[in-house]
């Protein structure tokens, strides 16, 4: 499954979608390029909601898909839709590239053209969304397709001329009696086959981070180690929500595990740190039924600090205080036993004398 990365580069800037708790998406992400490049002419990575399952190029001409092949009559029509699907694209890729070349004038270099495609569904099985979507060199977006059931939404871009209704028409019809109906068997059917994976749930832990910066604090909320993708990540400021703009961060990205973590930072001044505010992360995710808070406010951190500081000194003095004690009275016990032993001397001197006399 290596190749199954070799274009996230080209399509890191679209963003996977889910529609939420009780829906699984299945998306495909291809790349038409021209001219000298060491990629092949066509890839297509295919997505179960954030896993990818899938991977097809003009070269092999074959899908791979996760995991191990079991030969039997389910993955012969697995590999059939394939080849159909991804032979389509292949083929109105390569036509609209063309296309979009000779309208520019393009003769020269790479050019690179995207197609974002696929389907959502609820948890009982019905369809809830289609999309197809294309980008042309990274930039310019070309054509679009909406379709939510009721109704349908054609963007037509800027780049050549759009569709006219009996055009529109066609693609309503072919979507509804071929691209949907395909898209949502190959969506269950990849869904049985993954469903250990797609359906694990693992609860995010979160922490909230503050260290000093230049000019103040920086406040972050951290979730870490969460599936799936899909979380609520807020930070308040005594109680109410901190606007998005005032933020950094706020993407979704994989730990490396299996599982994915969201930081969104806010930067506090000094002056603003000498108030009492009560900043607190909060995250609500499908594993959990209850929100997650984690709370920190500022000011009485600083409050907390003097009277430790306090604390100390006043431990250091009775300390200090404790050992002069100790020293004196070990002095004093010193010279005691110093006068005493000084008066047995005498003492034992005067008897000897007395005894001396006597003889």
């Amino acid at each position: 499954m290596e190749k199954l990365s070799v274009i996230v580069f080209v399509l890191s800037f679209y963003p996977i979608v889910n529609a939420g708790s009780g829906s699984h998406s299945l998306w495909v992400l291809a790349t038409y390029i021209t001219g000298e490049t060491p990629f092949p002419e066509f890839t297509v990575v295919v997505m179960l909601d954030d896993i990818q399952v899938a991977y097809y190029d003009s070269n092999d001409k074959q899908p791979v898909y996760r995991g191990q092949h079991i030969k039997d009559k389910t993955e012969d029509e697995e590999a059939q839709d394939g080849d159909y699907l991804f032979g389509i694209m292949y083929q109105g890729m390569k036509e609209r590239s063309f296309e979009l070349k000779h309208n520019f004038n393009l003769t020269d270099g790479v050019q690179v053209q995207q197609r974002w495609t696929g389907c959502e569904m609820v948890d009982n099985g019905e369809p809830a969304l289609f999309m197809f979507k294309n980008i042309f060199n990274g930039i310019f977006k070309d054509y679009a397709i909406y379709y939510n059931i009721t109704h349908i939404t054609y963007d037509a871009g800027k780049m050549l001329q759009g569709w006219d209704e009996m055009a529109q028409a066609y693609q309503r019809t072919v979507l509804e009696n071929v691209y949907l109906p395909m898209c949502i068997k190959s969506l269950k059917r990849f869904l049985k086959r993954e469903k250990n994976i797609v359906m694990g749930k693992v609860p995010p832990r979160l922490r909230l981070i503050k260290k000093e910066v230049s000019g103040g604090f920086q406040v972050s909320c951290l979730a870490f180690g969460f599936y799936p993708r899909h979380i609520n990540l807020t930070l308040l400021r005594d109680g109410q929500p901190v606007a998005e703009q005032e933020l950094t961060g706020g993407e979704v990205l994989p730990s490396g595990d299996g599982n994915y973590q969201l930081r969104k930072s806010l930067k506090v001044s000094t002056e603003e740190l000498k108030k009492r505010h009560n900043y607190t992360c909060t995250a609500s995710h499908l594993s959990l039924d209850n929100k997650l808070d984690v709370s920190w406010e500022s000011g009485a951190e600083r409050v907390h600090l003097s009277t430790l500081s306090v604390l100390l000194v006043l431990l250091m003095i009775v300390i200090l205080l404790g050992i002069f004690i100790c020293v004196k009275r070990r002095r004093s016990n010193t010279a005691s036993q110093t006068k005493l032993a000084n008066v047995d001397a005498n003492v034992s001197e005067e008897i000897n004398l007395s005894s001396d006399s006597e003889t």
